[in-house]
């Protein structure tokens, strides 16, 4: 009788153990949905895969989710990149692309667009789990707190 109380009490203990070793993290639906509720997403249209790959160099099927904003006029850069990566290693190659992307739009703008220079100088990045958030925009500080918010919940 010891050996099956002891038994069970083991199994009670160990329990709670088994439900923390996941690691879950939010849809990124509900993530981006979160990001638009904010109301600090002006300037930016929801894009597609062909965008991604466009704009970053970056094919939609590598990864486990993506949502993309682009700049709503070409006088405007404010976009912003949320990707759900299959694996932690695919981190470097999407700031590689986020790095070449800012590069190519400073080149664009630099001589008649310091405003929009100014922005893709100060754009936010900012990864937690294997989910990477990329924002330029006048409210990118306020919309990556947003997305930090959002991926505890």
């Amino acid at each position: 009788m010891k050996k099956f109380g002891l038994m069970i009490l083991i199994i009670l203990l160990a329990l709670p153990l088994f439900g923390c070793s996941q690691n879950t993290s939010p849809a990124l639906s509900d993530v981006e949905a979160d990001l638009i509720a904010s109301g600090e997403t002006q300037g930016m249209i929801k894009a597609d895969g062909k965008a991604l790959k466009r704009f970053y160099g970056l094919n939609i099927s590598d990864f486990e989710e993506v949502a993309v904003y682009s700049p709503s006029n070409y006088m405007d850069v404010s976009e912003m990149l949320i990707i759900k990566s299959k694996d932690v290693a695919q981190l470097d190659l999407i700031e590689i692309a986020i790095d070449t992307r800012v590069a190519k739009q400073l080149e664009s703008f630099s001589g008649y667009g310091p405003e929009q220079c100014a922005l893709l100088e100060n754009y936010e990045i900012k990864i937690i789990g294997n989910t990477l958030f990329y924002c330029v925009s006048p409210d990118a500080a306020n919309l990556k707190n947003t997305f930090k918010k959002s991926m505890k919940n």
